[in-house]
């Protein structure tokens, strides 16, 4: 009898399942997961967007540039290279750090002349402002820099910042720079954009 109980077998339990609890618990980790796995892609696309019109504008500037150090004999160009702006402590005063560059060609001969003026574009008590910052000599064979303080006016929230070159005799090219990336930069300008 001892060896009829010895060959009866214990039966095994089959392995636990997981109880609805614990599936529901996992559904919903799997669906923050999810949430968060869409999150960082749009992040990424963003990062992905922006890294792409910076390199394009870096492009576009060191062509500018390199047309300046090594003429190729291309028509002559005229734009912003760098452009920096820092606060200063008092908060109400930006120094600024312009550096415009002219492509040489044969057609570039001589000093371009002219001015440069820069314009504040933002709000003033909830109103749209345009405020002319800085009026500038242009006097430039290939490199012009300018540096100083803007200032602005009290309860003045800047947005963008306009740079108008006005070579004599020629049309005027502007170009416009979001604010806060000169500033959050800390280092020379992200994108210049020429307005149409």
């Amino acid at each position: 009898m001892g060896a009829r109980l010895l060959d009866r077998r214990v039966p095994q339990k089959p392995p636990a399942q997981p109880t609805d609890m614990a599936l529901r618990e996992q559904n919903a980790a799997l669906r923050q997961l999810q949430v968060v796995d869409r999150e960082a892609q749009a992040m990424l696309r963003e990062q992905i967007a922006r890294l792409s019109a910076q390199n394009s504008e870096l492009s576009r500037r060191l062509a500018l540039l390199r047309g300046v150090l090594a003429p190729d004999g291309q028509a002559p160009e005229l734009g912003v290279a760098d452009l920096l702006l820092s606060p200063q402590a008092d908060g109400g005063r930006i120094g600024y750090r312009l550096l415009l560059a002219r492509v040489a060609s044969p057609l570039a001969d001589g000093k371009l002349t002219g001015r440069a003026e820069l314009w504040s574009l933002g709000e003033l008590d909830g109103r749209p402002q345009e405020i002319r910052v800085a009026q500038l000599r242009l006097a430039l064979q290939r490199l012009q820099t300018f540096s100083g303080t803007l200032v602005l006016p009290a309860g003045f929230r800047p947005q963008r910042l306009r740079v108008v070159l006005e070579p004599r005799g020629q049309a005027p090219l502007p170009f416009e720079f979001a604010w806060q990336e000169l500033i959050a930069a800390g280092q020379p300008m992200t994108a210049a954009t020429p307005l149409p």
